[in-house]
């Protein structure tokens, strides 16, 4: 048995312990060194709560940051496409607007040129004929009068002195011989030869001389007897801007017109009689036919149409009118859908034959 000495296990004890602190010392730089050489992301995994939590924020920031992102991208695209719709739109809106603009324009140039050529044409035939035609004033004493109950202080008394209108129509129907009389209206520019055809067409798109011309000329219903006044004579014209025509006949309306006592006559002449009628009712209606009835069958029938067109009257024209007077009517367009209508009685009479 080897006697091993105090001083030789005292030896070795201190041997071993060196050993075992050196290898703990030689563990823990192994150990650093693998952790320095290690990714700082690797440990996120690392069941840390720390560590752990930072990464959720970190990648709860990082989708919160994309989800803003793509909504901004989203609504920056959305306001992009809205604005290219806009410009878009309006672009079609101008080019829909041009497109309905220029014919339009188009087509308001062409009527004014229009108009202004058959205005023009229209004067000249009104030149033509009042150069040649001669419209005579004259005081008749064989001039029969109407018999009327008109009460003493109103106009009939007056009109009834009134000169009568007479017309040599042998230049007149040379040019036109649809022509059957000459109407001079008071307080108006209405001094024209009137024409009659088979219809109540031709004359609404033909001057006096028939050629094509959308002011047309005065004209009297087809119906009517242009050689014997029945109980409704009509007569018809345009009412035209440029005052030809019946387009002063609106001057009816006016006080400045009415308050003119002598304006309220119209004289016509014939081949047959000079005449002389008294206004008794001016007015505007919507479109409608009830006043150029021309046959009736009773003089009952025929005091309602005197009590209705009479009734209608702008203006109180202070005379009475009986189924024994008979009507001239003037009628012509007033705006786009109205009618402006004049109705007279026949007060005065001469026979020319």
């Amino acid at each position: 048995m080897y006697n091993i000495s105090g001083e030789v296990l005292m030896k070795e004890n201190h041997n071993e312990k060196n050993t075992i602190s050196r290898e703990k010392k030689h563990s823990n730089i192994y150990e650093q060194e693998e952790l320095e050489s290690t990714n700082p992301e690797d440990f996120m995994d690392l069941n840390i709560p720390g560590i752990k939590n930072e990464k959720k924020e970190i990648e709860k920031s990082k989708v919160i940051d994309e989800i803003s992102q793509s909504k901004g991208d989203e609504i920056m695209s959305k306001k992009t496409v809205k604005k290219k719709r806009r410009k878009l739109n309006k672009k079609v809106v101008s080019i829909i607007l041009l497109v309905i603009a220029v014919p339009m324009l188009a087509i308001s140039i062409y009527e004014m040129v229009v108009y202004s050529v058959e205005s023009n044409k229209t004067k000249k035939i009104i030149d033509d004929f009042s150069k040649n035609t001669e419209v005579k004033e004259y005081e008749s004493d064989d001039a029969q009068i109407i018999e009327s109950d008109e009460k003493p202080d109103t106009p009939y008394w007056n009109f009834i002195k009134m000169n009568l209108i007479d017309v040599d129509f042998t230049n007149l129907k040379k040019t036109n011989s649809d022509t059957v009389g000459w109407i001079t209206v008071g307080g108006t520019n209405v001094n024209y030869p009137i024409v009659q055809t088979t219809d109540n067409d031709f004359y609404l798109t033909h001057a006096f001389d028939k050629s094509k011309n959308s002011a047309g000329w005065v004209f009297m219903d087809f119906r009517n007897d242009k050689n014997n006044y029945g109980n409704n004579t009509i007569i018809y014209a345009h009412n035209r801007k440029d005052k030809t025509m019946f387009g002063t006949l609106k001057q009816l309306l006016t006080n400045d017109w009415y308050n003119t006592v002598d304006n309220r006559v119209i004289k016509m002449s014939s081949e047959n009689y000079n005449t002389l009628w008294q206004i008794y009712s001016v007015y505007t209606l919507e479109t409608t036919n009830d006043y150029i009835q021309t046959v009736f069958t009773s003089n009952e029938d025929y005091q309602r149409f005197l009590d209705l067109v009479k009734g209608r009257s702008y203006r109180d024209f202070n005379t009475s009118v009986t189924t024994n007077d008979k009507t001239l009517t003037l009628s012509t367009c007033h705006g786009s859908t109205k009618k402006l209508v004049v109705h007279a009685k026949l007060i005065k009479i001469e026979n020319k034959q």
